[in-house]
């Protein structure tokens, strides 16, 4: 009698020790069997404008107009979640978006600001599906009549300020991102997808000029992966051209210099790996024309440390032009963080 007992005893022991176990797995280890989760996405962008915060860029060059938000699970069956906020539903300056209803377990996750800026729309899953590389299952953008990029600051400003704007491309994923029950925290890091140029012509004469052209040479990509998954990650057949812009300034009639004064143009481009063999001519080169009809001819971006044979999206390139008498140009440059300053947030108004 007391052998049963214990044998009795024994047996219990073990299925309260199997089920002690088995209560205490991560959730994420199981089927997801149905289970939903509540997914929160901390996305600084979004601070209210009543809080400043050092911030890389300006108030337009982080101004969020409309943020899509894509869901895939990796399990079989589980319907993708594709969620697009307007800066309607944005404008109240929370930095927190919250999503109902996502399936627990492991999920990809992927999130696309301003989609609009590079000529998508997303609404359809399938037009994303389209977008994707087979070989390397990276998401191409591709603008193979730089249609939107390159792109100068004050075309984005006027363009930002007009009842349709557009902003910059950002976007940021986590293919790997494990769902479990309750409520999850995810940190969203936007990039911008785009790097930033920033010409500063500096005028050694004694009399003001007026630079109607500026030339750049090939390096202009025609494609770029939306989400970088390596340091620069540039599509190994991407296209470059150069381009000459003639209508420059505020007012597209030029860029007026005083004497020993600096001014300066910005431009917008994707990333670039244009010049990827020592034997050939760089063509990372800028030249310049001015009213008097003076040409200052193409030349290399160089530092000390040599020429610059790539642009990464998401950093700032700072190109010092030197213009002196007798058409004699210097050029200098360098490559650093998109420049951080203290701003009051936008309210998307």
């Amino acid at each position: 009698m007391s052998h049963n007992l214990l044998h009795t005893a024994r047996i219990c022991l073990l299925l309260w020790l199997a089920w002690t176990v088995a209560s205490c797995t991560d959730t994420a280890d199981l089927p997801a069997e149905g289970r939903t989760a509540t997914l929160e996405l901390r996305i600084p962008q979004l601070e209210a404008s009543a809080t400043r915060a050092t911030i890389a860029g300006s108030e337009l060059e982080n101004a969020i107009y409309t943020l899509r938000v894509i869901i895939l699970s990796q399990s079989v069956g589980v319907e993708s979640i594709n969620k697009r906020f307007t800066d309607e539903d944005l404008k109240d300056g929370n930095a927190v978006i919250t999503i109902d209803q996502v399936p627990v377990g492991l999920v990809q996750l992927y999130v696309i600001a301003n989609e609009a800026s590079i000529g998508k729309d997303y609404t359809e899953l399938s037009a994303l599906q389209k977008d994707v590389e087979q070989d390397t299952k990276k998401l191409l953008i591709m603008d193979s009549g730089r249609t939107y990029f390159p792109k100068r600051g004050s075309v984005f400003e006027k363009e930002s300020q007009g009842d349709n704007p557009l902003g910059l491309p950002m976007g940021w994923m986590n293919k790997s991102l494990v769902i479990n029950e309750g409520t999850n925290t995810v940190q969203v890091d936007l990039e911008r997808q785009v790097a930033k140029l920033n010409i500063e012509m500096f005028n050694t004469l004694d009399e003001p000029i007026t630079v109607q052209t500026i030339t750049f040479g090939k390096f202009f990509s025609d494609r770029f992966y939306f989400f970088r998954e390596q340091n620069l990650d540039v599509p190994e057949d991407a296209g470059y051209a150069g381009k000459e812009f003639d209508k420059i300034g505020p007012s597209d009639n030029g860029i007026e210099i005083e004497a020993n004064s600096t001014e300066t143009m910005v431009c917008y481009i994707y990333p670039s790996f244009a010049w990827k063999s020592i034997n050939d001519i760089s063509p990372y080169t800028i030249g310049f024309t001015t009213s008097s009809n003076n040409k200052y001819n193409p030349m290399k971006f160089v530092n000390d440390y040599g020429a610059l044979n790539s642009i990464a999206r998401n950093t700032q390139l700072n190109i010092h032009a030197t213009l002196s008498k007798n058409a004699n140009i210097s050029i200098s440059f360098e490559v650093v963080d998109w420049v951080g300053e203290t701003v009051d947030v936008p309210t998307f108004n």
